[in-house]
């Protein structure tokens, strides 16, 4: 299931290699695109192996502000 985050706090190109590990770090993740300019992530998520709130809480662990576009 593709999903969007939006994501305050990123300022640079650091910060979307950051977002990019912290999201391909998690199993069921794929298809892991972050726009810099969008303040945006996203990815396609398998729903029986992780979820979104777990995704969002390790980017917010890290310091971003992450949340779940509707």
């Amino acid at each position: 299931m593709k999903k969007v985050l939006e994501i305050k706090g990123m300022t640079c190109g650091n910060c979307v290699k950051r977002v990019t590990k912290i999201i391909t770090g998690f199993e069921g993740t794929s298809e892991v695109e972050v726009d810099l300019q969008k303040r945006e992530a996203a990815f396609v998520c398998d729903t029986q192996i992780t979820n979104v709130e777990s995704v969002v809480k390790a980017i917010n662990d890290f310091g971003y502000t992450a949340s779940e576009k509707e």
